[in-house]
């Protein structure tokens, strides 16, 4: 009896993901328990997927946009935080809350590769779990990461990107930026990306950006 039940809420998650994703679906239960997991599995990484493609677009909409209201900060905060894996762990989710809201409230960063190494460093705070939000070295060296895998910007906006990662570090980790710190931030946002990797990511925007107008996103 219970492995039906499981078999049926199956079912019904997946046919609530087909309808956001404009899929068709499986209206057939699980036979066995592999099939089960499998379907489980596949539901558990779409669902990741959707949900970092949300964060995201959040994430980058705040770093782009002016300086809002008290009332709309609050509302946009909370829209990242419920999203990120620190939800659940009080601690965590106040230091997420604490970068994006200092985001939010900062002026819009108008340059394009600016704001794309901003939207990353917040995003590695975002995403990130509890125990590496709260651990000042562990975040610091995630920031540091996505900030190195993200395109150099133009020389002439560098400083400005690097400034504002070391500006996300202190908010994340409540201290000031030791100078050694702020050139490894210098350092990774003047590293260039792999052109390999640039070929391959243009690539799949272009087949994402495809398979959305077919499912008629």
């Amino acid at each position: 009896m219970r492995f039906e039940d499981l078999a049926a809420r199956l079912v019904a998650v997946e046919a609530k993901l087909a309808n956001l994703t404009g899929t068709t679906v499986n209206t057939d239960g699980a036979t066995s328990i592999e099939e089960l997991d499998a379907r489980l599995t596949l539901v558990e990484i779409t669902v990741d997927q959707l949900i970092s493609v949300k964060t995201q677009e959040h994430v980058d909409a705040i770093v782009a946009a002016a300086a809002q209201a008290v009332e709309s900060i609050q509302a946009a905060v909370a829209e990242v935080v419920a999203l990120s894996p620190s939800a659940d762990h009080a601690e965590a989710a106040d230091v997420v809350a604490d970068v994006v809201t200092a985001q939010a409230e900062a002026p819009a960063v108008e340059h394009t590769e600016v704001a794309d190494i901003v939207a990353a460093a917040v995003m590695a705070v975002v995403t990130a779990e509890p125990e590496v939000v709260t651990d000042s070295v562990a975040i610091t060296a995630a920031i540091v990461d996505a900030v190195t895998d993200m395109p150099a910007p133009a020389p002439e906006v560098a400083q400005a990107a690097a400034d504002a990662v070391v500006e996300v570090i202190a908010t994340v980790t409540g201290e000031e930026v030791a100078p050694e710190v702020q050139q490894q931030v210098v350092d990774a946002v003047a590293t260039p990306s792999d052109p390999e990797l640039d070929v391959i990511e243009s690539r799949l925007n272009v087949a994402e950006a495809k398979v959305d107008t077919l499912l008629g996103k």
